[in-house]
């Protein structure tokens, strides 16, 4: 009894203690966290077997002055592939197509390691493909962004547009 008594002081003696909580730690400044708001991320899926992975943030919510002549986004993509040299593989060659609402993009550029846009997505490896995508304008409402495999299937990233 007396070890209860004693045990219990100490509990609430120390329970007021701490001066920092745990996520306190992972403070983010204003710009990533609305990055990480916008990050969608799926799987295309077939018998049990990851055929590709995809993750694109939306740019527009993020920086609105820089990005307000179309839709934007940076892109990471993982391809299951046969041959493992990275640098011999891209969109394309998988027979994969993306688009944005049923519309193709009109510049989609291969990010390099080095590129600064690259550091937007928190989702960083060696084995993903990033790109920085580009669309023609969408009315506001819902964003489906698309990729797809007449052989494997598809994913869909969906973001609301607003004002």
């Amino acid at each position: 009894m007396r070890f209860l008594s004693m045990a219990m002081i100490a509990l609430i003696g120390f329970s007021g203690c701490a001066q920092k909580g745990t996520f306190d730690l992972f403070k983010m400044d204003e710009a990533h966290e609305r990055a990480v708001e916008q990050l969608r991320t799926g799987a295309i899926i077939q018998s049990f077997e990851t055929k590709a992975l995809a993750s694109a943030i939306y740019l527009n919510p993020i920086d609105p002055q820089t990005y307000k002549d179309g839709e934007y986004f940076v892109g990471a993509v993982y391809f299951e592939k046969v041959n493992q040299d990275v640098k011999k593989w891209d969109l394309y060659t998988h027979g994969y197509t993306l688009t944005l609402n049923g519309a193709k993009p009109t510049l989609l550029e291969e990010l390099k390691e080095n590129d600064p846009r690259r550091a937007l997505i928190p989702v960083q490896n060696n084995w993903n493909k990033y790109y920085f995508i580009r669309f023609d304008s969408v009315p506001e409402g819902a964003l489906t962004l698309l990729l797809e495999n007449n052989q494997t299937g598809s994913v869909a990233l969906s973001y609301q547009k607003g004002k």
